[in-house]
């Protein structure tokens, strides 16, 4: 069975018929979402047992110098990775259904689906079409999101209920911190938590033939597990994107808080709740920057408006910085993309004033972050 940190778990449904937080709607929204959850979980859990049997090489597999993007979120990291991916002949990368789905028998499953659907009129494509608009379409304009489209691995951590991510549906940061930072989960669910990614890793390569190529991933919350998965490959290479906070912060509260709407519509913008997000994204600046020793050299720093102005040259440095061969065919199209895509911007504004937060808090909050990166006050 997969690891879930059970005890996390039941504090958090603990939280959802407290006093303070009971709703007809929040509990209504809970429920859903974890009987999705679990009809998912069953499923890998089974489908991941007959990976054991079925598919036993992939244990086999060696992730090789994996090459992971990060920041805070909102800071480029999906408009970096999705030119990188584009980059197939050097790099394996996640789609969100490899995430929610992480067995070998469901991506065997999958392929077979696609080659059905090839012969039928494309129902199956139709389908996912629907599914995407019924479920991500949301976050069009924020942070487009389909099933089939290149995406980070936080789908992976929900079903060991140790991802922040979940403060989406739990909004309860005081309440259920153990979410906040797997890295300070106790020894025996670390080792638990890094051995079930490191296996849903090698089941993607090794079904995706992706052996000889450099693993490719993107992560806005990898500092909260920066030990557990810089332990497990220790030959990682980081790309860390910065950006001024007085940007990142607002956007990323309207993102993380985009389905509080839906199932929290009492807490307002102008919240403690909301302000719990400025907070963690201090928080998780500070333990990278505390820990990036791990890193040592395999660290390249970037600066999020030379993405938005060049964002070729920035993948083209990153491929010189870390010895990768940029092949003829791939830069060509790099550049296409890049011109097409250059300047990009997000359809929604939003301020650290809607939010009740200040910008002197924020600055002494992250001094050194301005001081170093010479961010603009």
């Amino acid at each position: 069975m997969i690891f879930v940190d059970l005890s996390t778990f039941f504090q958090a449904l603990k939280c959802v018929f407290s006093r303070r937080w009971r709703s007809p709607r929040r509990i209504l929204w809970t429920f859903i979402s974890l009987f999705a959850v679990t009809a998912v979980y069953l499923l890998n859990s089974f489908c991941r047992l007959l990976d054991e049997l079925l598919f036993p090489g992939y244990r086999k597999v060696t992730v090789r110098r994996p090459l992971i993007i990060t920041a805070n979120p909102r800071s480029g990291t999906t408009f970096l990775h999705r030119l990188l991916s584009l980059d197939r002949e050097t790099f394996a990368c996640f789609s969100l259904y490899q995430t929610i789905f992480p067995s070998i028998v469901m991506y065997r499953l999958f392929s077979l689906l696609g080659k059905i659907d090839g012969c039928c009129g494309r129902p199956f494509s139709k389908c996912l079409a629907w599914m995407d608009r019924r479920f991500f379409g949301g976050w069009n304009g924020i942070h487009s999101i389909g099933l089939e489209r290149t995406e980070e691995d936080e789908a992976l951590f929900l079903f060991n209920f140790a991802t922040p991510a979940l403060y989406m549906l739990f909004p309860f940061f005081r309440e259920v911190p153990a979410l906040r930072f797997g890295d300070r989960l106790r020894e025996r669910k670390r080792k638990a938590l890094a051995r079930y990614y490191e296996a849903s890793v090698k089941r993607f390569l090794y079904a995706s033939g992706g052996g000889n190529r450099i693993f490719l991933a993107k992560s806005v919350l990898f500092s909260s597990r920066m030990k557990i998965i810089t332990g497990l490959f220790p030959d990682a290479r980081v790309v860390y994107l910065v950006r001024n906070p007085y940007e990142a912060l607002p956007s990323t509260i309207g993102l993380f808080t985009a389905m509080w709407r839906v199932h929290s519509p009492d807490i307002p913008r102008n919240s403690e709740e909301s302000r719990e997000w400025a907070r963690l994204c201090i928080d998780y600046f500070r333990y990278f920057n505390a820990n990036r020793d791990l890193l040592d050299s395999r660290l390249m720093t970037v600066n999020y408006d030379d993405l938005k102005r060049n964002p070729a040259g920035v993948v083209k440095r990153i491929y010189r910085t870390f010895g990768i061969t940029l092949g003829p065919a791939f830069a060509d199209r790099l550049d296409r993309e890049s011109v097409k895509n250059n300047n990009f911007r997000s359809n929604h504004s939003y301020s650290l004033e809607e939010y009740g937060i200040e910008r002197d808090w924020v600055y002494r909050e992250l001094k050194d972050m301005f001081d170093e990166y010479g961010l603009k006050r």
